[in-house]
This record gives C-alpha cells, sequence and structure tokens, in this order.
C-alpha cells in the first residue's frame, strides 16, 4: 500500500468513527467507502503480468574493468495492452547499481528493446535478472512488486600477464618423448606401418613390408605425444590474505590464469586442479576459453587440509607425469613434505600470508625450503612482486638444471 492509500485508510477510520460518534450515517459511509478503496485497489493491481523477457549480453564474456551491452527484448503475451511501467533490472553486487527502465504501453504481442551498460571490476560469473516490474492500480494506492522469469550470466574473467615461453621442459620432461614411434611388426624397416584400410591413400603404401607380410602396408605418419602439465592452484582460504584485486588470492587466481593460458598456447595437455577437490575434481582443459572459464569461478574455500594436493599429483605421476606448476600458500611439515614428494621437478609460487597483511602463520620461506629438499624449484611470492619477474626466474632456472 503506497502512501496515499494509507492515508486513505487513516482518514476513513477516523471519519468513520467521528459519524459513528455524531450520528451522522452519511459521514460514516463516507469513511467506510475511504476504508474500502484501498482494499479494492489492492485488489486490482493483482491482474497477472504478462511479460515474456529475453537477455541478451554483449560480449558475454569480458575481462575485469570491461564493459557488457545488455538488450532487454520485454514482450506483452496477455489479450489487451498492457499499461505503463517501471523495471528494475535485477543485477549481482560486483555489476553495479541496478538499472531503472521505463516499459512502455504494449500491444498484444509487441515488443521492445531496452538496453544499458554494465562494467564489474570483480572477477566471477555474475547474474543478471530477473527483471522486477512495479505495477499499480489506476488510484495510485497499492503498488506490487512482480519478478519476471529470467536470468542470465555474465563471465567476467581473471587478469592474465604475458608470460616468457617454458625453458627446459621438452617432450620428454616428466616421462614423456619426442614422439610415439609405432612398434615394429618385423622389424626396424616396419616402423610406422599398418594394414591398409578402405580410403587410404595409395601414394603411401609401404611395398617392402607389403612384399614381406603378403598383406598390403600402409606409411603411418608418427604423431608426436602432447606434453602434459598439472597446474595447482591453492584454493583455502587459510592461507590467503588481503581483499579484492590487492589481495593474495587474486594475485593466485591471475598466476594459474596467466601460466595455464602460456601452457595451452604451447600445446601442453593441461590438467587444473585446486587443493579444495579430490581428485575426481581435476579439470583438463580444452582450450584457453575453458581455462579462464572455470578460473572465472573459483572462490575461496573453507578447506584447511591439503591432501586433496598430493592426491592430485599422485594421479597425474599415475597416468604420466609431466610439468607442475603449484601456486600454492605455506604448508605445514604434514603437507610440504608430501608434495614435495610427489613431483620431483616442479615449479612452485609460495604466497607470503603474513607478507599480505594476515598474522603470521606457517612460513612461506620453510614451505620453499622443503620443496626446494625435494627437488623443486620455488619462489616466495611477497607483495608487491612481479608474476612475470618471478616466472623467467623459475622457468631460467629449471633450464640450467635441466
Amino acid at each position: 500500500m503506497t502512501l496515499r492509500g494509507r492515508v486513505f485508510v487513516g482518514a476513513g477510520v477516523g471519519i468513520a468513527v467521528a459519524g459513528m460518534v455524531l450520528g451522522l450515517h452519511d459521514l460514516t459511509r463516507v469513511g467506510a467507502l475511504l476504508v474500502v478503496l484501498p482494499l479494492l485497489a489492492s485488489l486490482l493491481s493483482r491482474r497477472p503480468v504478462s511479460l515474456e523477457v529475453e537477455r541478451s549480453l554483449s560480449p558475454a564474456r569480458i575481462p575485469i574493468d570491461g564493459h557488457a551491452d545488455v538488450t532487454l527484448t520485454v514482450r506483452n503475451t496477455g489479450r489487451t495492452t498492457s499499461p505503463l511501467l517501471r523495471g528494475e533490472e535485477g543485477l549481482a553486487y560486483a555489476l553495479g547499481d541496478r538499472p531503472h527502465l521505463l516499459i512502455p504501453r504494449l500491444r498484444r504481442d509487441e515488443e521492445r528493446a531496452l538496453g544499458y551498460r554494465v562494467r564489474s571490476h570483480v572477477r566471477g560469473h555474475h547474474t543478471i535478472g530477473p527483471l522486477s516490474v512495479r505495477v499499480n492500480d489506476p488510484f495510485g494506492l497499492t503498488t506490487r512488486l512482480v519478478a519476471v522469469p529470467g536470468e542470465s550470466a555474465l563471465v567476467v574473467l581473471p587478469r592474465t600477464v604475458p608470460l616468457l615461453p617454458v625453458r627446459g621442459v621438452t617432450a620428454g620432461s616428466g616421462g614423456e618423448s619426442a614422439s610415439s614411434p609405432r612398434m615394429a611388426l618385423h622389424g626396424e624397416d616396419d616402423i610406422g606401418v599398418r594394414e591398409y584400410r578402405i580410403g587410404d591413400d595409395l601414394r603411401r603404401i609401404h611395398w617392402r613390408s607389403t612384399a614381406r607380410t603378403g598383406e598390403t602396408m600402409v606409411r603411418q605418419d608418427e604423431e608426436p605425444t602432447r606434453r602434459r602439465a598439472l597446474v595447482v592452484l591453492d584454493d583455502r582460504a587459510s592461507v590467503h590474505a588481503g581483499t579484492g584485486n590487492g589481495g593474495s588470492f587474486e594475485w593466485a587466481v591471475t598466476a594459474a590464469a596467466s601460466v595455464t593460458a602460456l601452457l595451452l598456447a604451447e600445446r601442453f595437455e593441461v590438467h587444473l586442479s585446486l587443493a579444495s577437490t579430490g581428485v575426481g575434481r581435476v579439470l583438463v582443459l580444452d582450450n584457453v576459453d575453458h581455462a579462464l572459464d572455470r578460473l572465472a569461478a573459483v572462490q575461496p574455500s573453507d578447506q584447511a587440509s591439503a591432501h586433496h594436493m598430493v592426491e592430485a599429483l599422485d594421479e597425474f605421476a599415475r597416468h604420466g607425469g609431466g610439468l607442475v606448476v603449484a601456486v600454492i600458500g605455506a604448508l605445514g611439515a604434514q603437507d610440504a613434505e608430501p608434495v614435495a614428494a610427489r613431483a620431483a621437478h616442479g615449479m612452485a609460487l609460495v604466497i607470503d600470508r603474513d607478507g599480505f597483511g594476515a598474522d603470521a602463520g606457517d612460513s612461506a620461506e620453510l614451505t620453499a625450503q622443503r620443496l626446494a629438499l625435494g627437488g623443486w624449484r620455488s619462489l616466495v611470492v611477497r607483495p608487491g612482486d612481479q608474476l612475470p619477474r618471478l616466472w623467467e626466474q623459475l622457468t631460467v632456472a629449471r633450464a640450467v638444471r635441466g
């Protein structure tokens, strides 16, 4: 009920009481009418809202501080002309203030496009919608807020910074080989041949193998094995400090996103693991877009133990191993030693939580030392450190040691 409606009810009650006290029945009837009128108006405002909303975003994926244009197509699905309505679009807090829209009168099946722009300083998957419209009665005595179904998601991608190519990581690193030669069928000369299949190019027939086996054999090109890499992101809230883009968690996400983008560009088969999730949640990333979408949704976890990190390293090693890059917080001895033992040639960026403004806990320097004893190359990350410089130190040192 609006302020006008409440005034009507208050005035009606007062007039009705005065009429009964003074014995003026007409005055009592007027007061009763003033009380009943807002109630009738509330029934009018309960009529259904026959609107459909389609929402499109351009683009649907933006970097931090980027803009996206949102277009709402509002369509009247009712049998009568819709009234003039005021709408308010629902937005996630990170996208700023909610835009207010004026929806004009729409005839049956008529539609109208409305637009606005959003911007986000915060990484994540942010919800846009639903649209809420305010329905009033003709007398302005009551109002009702109606949500029109329909939501969309805007993906704000994590920051990435350019990094130098990986040095000293050959295809043979971690138990891989530069190529996967086929096993010889009948001696060394037969490496890379197989039986002829319908559709094979006749120019690829290997005549020597054909004469020896009596079956038509064709050459098969060797297919190089993709180098494998595991990127570990420590998403435990207990090992991070600071808030927003200046906190250690966002620094870690940026580092993981930048390293992942680099490795995918260099044609690595990249696996992503979070310290808070088990082995079954290790992701095999298809491309950079897939990687950034996944990392955009990562949030700090209440998980305290790092045992899932150890499980992921074990699983990765069992399937051939490869390069391991970890962006982690400080680990206690019960976690650091098992992690160090799982990858003899890993690279780690260890977040100094104390440096980002938190109370001292497990020492980042001690964690780096424990990893180094296991064969890792590790550096401590402090506020103000630049990822490209740290990455260069890691990869150059690894290339020298390799």
